[in-house]
């Protein structure tokens, strides 16, 4: 497994970084014990960092995980705006996977610089817990190019989380190619990037290699995060990162594998999910949600937010 340094805050992660939304309660809902064999079972096949959220609920998942696969790098999320919201959802974090040392936490989909303004004062907090030994690293994760520009003006954003794949698919404010300049800017500047949706949510798992090849080749990009639901999917992974010979067998039977977004027939139409979703691409038509399947990229927070249970990444 190859291994790479975040930017100049001095984390050390391995190349592939297991994204652990997919197995959450907004996707698969995995229970802790599978969740937990997915984490170790990575750990032993040289994965050495993770992603989740305060939002995804896989807190107990890797807490679990952590009595055999010790040495794994941390990343977490969440929404805070002001000291209060960062410094409760940072003990949430502890708590949650049972360590006082969070080594990256972010601010949750960062949207322009107007937002990063709006969230200072908890970047500042996220700042001070990290000059103190609590944080390795203080960063924010988005889907806007715009958020990755902007970050210049906040010396307090050491690491970016940004969406980017071979299509630009779910970038919400311009094009793949606005995103890799602002991506660029900002590791030469010593920020850290470790990219999410190198599948685009699953729209270009029947190019997998390509898509795959894409993102690894991009030299300003420091880390990836995958989505990763069985062992198998953990095998192929691992093998197109470490670009073994046998990469494209694994990753082949996977190409059949499809996931969408469900709603059942019980959905009431209360827009929750429409007001949401951060790609426009659930509408309430007619009484009841309907999903765009080309717009969507199966982050599945349009689930979070529902009231009757009906919406579903399946």
């Amino acid at each position: 497994m190859q291994f790479s340094i975040l930017g100049d805050t001095g984390i050390q992660v391995s190349k592939l970084c297991f994204g652990t939304l997919t197995m959450s309660p907004l996707q698969k809902n995995m229970t802790v014990r599978q969740g937990a064999a997915l984490l170790a079972y990575a750990y032993e096949r040289g994965v050495r960092f993770l992603d989740t959220a305060d939002l995804y609920g896989t807190y107990p998942h890797i807490r679990e995980a952590l009595k055999s696969a010790p040495e794994y790098v941390i990343s977490t999320k969440a929404y805070c705006w002001d000291e209060k919201t960062a410094s409760e959802a940072l003990e949430r974090a502890y708590r949650g996977v049972g360590r006082e040392y969070i080594d990256l936490f972010m601010l949750h989909e960062q949207e322009s610089l107007y937002t990063l303004r709006g969230h200072e004062e908890a970047l500042n907090y996220l700042t001070r817990q990290r000059e103190l030994g609590r944080i390795g690293a203080v960063g924010v994760s988005t889907h806007y190019a715009g958020c990755v520009a902007a970050t210049r003006r906040f010396p307090q954003i050491q690491v970016v989380h940004p969406l980017i794949n071979q299509r630009g698919i779910g970038i919400r404010d311009g094009s793949r190619q606005d995103m890799e300049v602002a991506i660029h800017q900002a590791h030469q500047r010593g920020v850290g990037i470790f990219a999410m949706k190198p599948l685009g949510g699953g729209h270009l798992i029947h190019d997998s290699a390509s898509a795959l090849q894409y993102i690894l080749t991009q030299p300003d990009i420091d880390a990836v995060a995958m989505g990763m639901q069985s062992f198998e999917e953990i095998d192929a992974d691992v093998a197109a990162f470490e670009n073994a010979a046998n990469a494209e067998n694994l990753l082949s039977p996977l190409r059949n594998r499809t996931r969408h977004l469900m709603v059942h027939d019980w959905c009431e139409g209360c827009g929750n999910c429409e007001r949401r979703c951060p790609q426009n691409a659930i509408h309430v038509i007619n009484g009841r949600a309907v999903p765009d399947q080309t717009r969507c990229i199966l982050c599945g927070y349009c689930a979070q937010v529902c009231p009757q249970f009906c919406v579903k990444v399946v």
